[in-house]
């Protein structure tokens, strides 16, 4: 099994990650908690919850970066999420346009409340409400954020179409002319493999395949610059989100943000375990 990336204090990313989602559940449970029912909420309370909650989240990105600069591969893949949540990833995590999408279901949702405690003439405070300015603010950052989004999936379309132009190209059929018939790596021992790699050295084999991955040297070098990149702009898309709305608003949307972040967890481990059930079942 190859090895996998750590966390930031030398523990694997999973067992970081695990421990991570631990602290997001205690969040979420802290903010409802000062949130109530709306009608006895403590700012100063809340607002070193908002930063704390936020905090959390530049915690995972910093040590979600130290990874990527271990194997990016590894990052991408993710192999610490669900084959649920990983189906519906962008380039290694969620797209930054979800945070204003978040930003107007939530503003549907208070709509369509509203208008049913009006019907019944129920009067409750309103909190999730956005304002014109507001909702023009959120307007103009899915606007750049959908730009940005472009600019990335361009970025990753040239990193994919470069797979079969060159200089891959050519690398890759002198390599094929050096190896026509490529042994399967486990159908060899340590001996065997030995004498292959110097059958190769001495046949100059090896000339190409060093050449080849140099060449995928630099597309990965690339992908763990876009990673990153696209990591700094969930961050500073969801920061610039929380600036937008007010104390409360923002509260409430942390907690919208982690119920549905751990919702898909919880069905995605749920689903995972069916389906590991699944295929014990067929083997046996």
């Amino acid at each position: 099994m190859m090895p996998g990336v750590q966390g930031p204090n030398d523990e694997s990313f999973a067992d970081f990650y695990a421990n991570w989602l631990k602290q997001q559940e205690e969040h979420l449970r802290e903010l409802r908690a000062a949130l109530g029912d709306g009608s006895n909420i403590q700012e100063p309370e809340l607002k070193n919850l908002v930063q704390k909650v936020l905090a959390h989240y530049e915690e995972y990105y910093t040590a979600k970066d130290g990874a990527a600069q271990q194997d990016v591969l590894k990052v991408v893949q993710s192999s610490w999420k669900t084959p649920l949540e990983n189906a519906f990833m962008f380039i290694g995590g969620w797209r930054p346009t979800m945070v204003c999408q978040l930003a107007y279901a939530q503003a549907g949702q208070q709509i369509e409340a509203e208008l049913a405690e009006f019907l019944s003439e129920i009067e409750t405070p309103s909190m999730l409400s956005l304002s014109s300015k507001q909702l023009s603010l959120t307007s103009d950052l899915q606007q750049l954020t959908q730009k940005c989004e472009e600019d990335f999936e361009h970025r990753m379309a040239v990193l994919q179409q470069g797979l079969v132009d060159e200089p891959l190209l050519s690398l890759a059929q002198g390599h094929w002319d050096h190896h026509p018939q490529m042994p399967h790596p486990p159908t060899l021992s340590l001996a065997q493999a030995g004498e292959h790699q110097r059958a190769e050295e001495e046949a100059g084999g090896n000339d190409h395949e060093t050449e080849m991955e140099s060449a995928m040297d630099d597309k990965v070098k690339a992908l763990k610059e876009l990673v990153t990149d696209v990591d700094a702009i969930r961050l500073k898309t969801l920061k610039d989100m929380l600036h937008i709305l007010n104390l409360v608003q923002s509260a409430q949307y942390l907690v919208a943000a982690g119920q549905i972040h751990l919702a898909i967890r919880h069905l995605g481990v749920k689903q995972n375990g069916i389906h590991h059930s699944d295929e014990h079942d067929t083997e046996a």
